[in-house]
């Protein structure tokens, strides 16, 4: 039987392995935790009994740290030697020539359109849609119900949370967050956040 270990932590640790488990049921899908030491650093000694030749890893991290500590986990792993697998739920409706990269996770009914791409370690949850032409960048992060239009491009690290719909051709660039529940017509610089606690956005500068 196949083996395939979904390692990481927090709640998103708990949910891929439930729609793995779920989803692979001819499969022996194990969890494992990675401990964070106290300066947040992984303790890497759980994984020391795994060998990678038998089967494959699936890296699951929320979206704290704005997806750094996921991409962190997902390198170390990968430095051991470790091959990383994308989870697509059976009920998601993914078109024949969607690109999608590694450690990506495409929740129940979500719908990936004609020609989108999806960089490595992305997090699409439950009922996301993406138009034709949608991009998403390394290490993003959209929650359930999120709706991108067709041909936007979402910047690398950003995170979408419920009820943000970002228009047609829209161009969200790196590290950002919109976090109102809101239509998003108008490209958004980098490292801009849409916070529910203010009525402005945030800009933060920085590289």
């Amino acid at each position: 039987m196949k083996s395939r270990w979904v390692v990481g932590g927090g709640a998103h640790l708990e949910h891929a392995f439930s729609a793995w488990k779920q989803a692979r049921p001819e499969e022996n899908v194990i969890k494992v935790e990675v401990p964070q030491r106290e300066d947040y650093s992984f303790d890497l000694t759980v994984l020391d009994r795994i060998s990678e030749a038998g089967g494959s890893m699936f890296v699951a991290f929320d979206e704290r740290f704005g997806n750094f500590k996921r991409m962190e986990l997902m390198q170390l792993v990968m430095e051991r030697g470790f091959k990383l697998e994308s989870f697509i739920s059976p009920s998601a409706i993914v078109s024949p020539d969607a690109a999608i990269g590694p450690n990506v996770f495409v929740g129940e009914g979500a719908v990936l359109g004609i020609g989108s791409r999806v960089d490595f370690n992305t997090v699409i949850r439950d009922g996301v849609k993406l138009g034709a032409g949608v991009h998403l960048r390394p290490s993003c992060w959209l929650e359930t119900g999120v709706l991108v239009g067709d041909d936007a491009e979402i910047g690398a690290h950003s995170i979408l949370r419920m009820g943000a719909v970002v228009g047609p051709r829209v161009k969200v660039g790196k590290h950002c967050e919109l976090g109102w529940a809101r239509l998003y017509e108008k490209e958004i610089p980098s490292r801009t956040v849409f916070d529910t606690r203010y009525e402005e956005p945030i800009y933060v500068y920085g590289e």
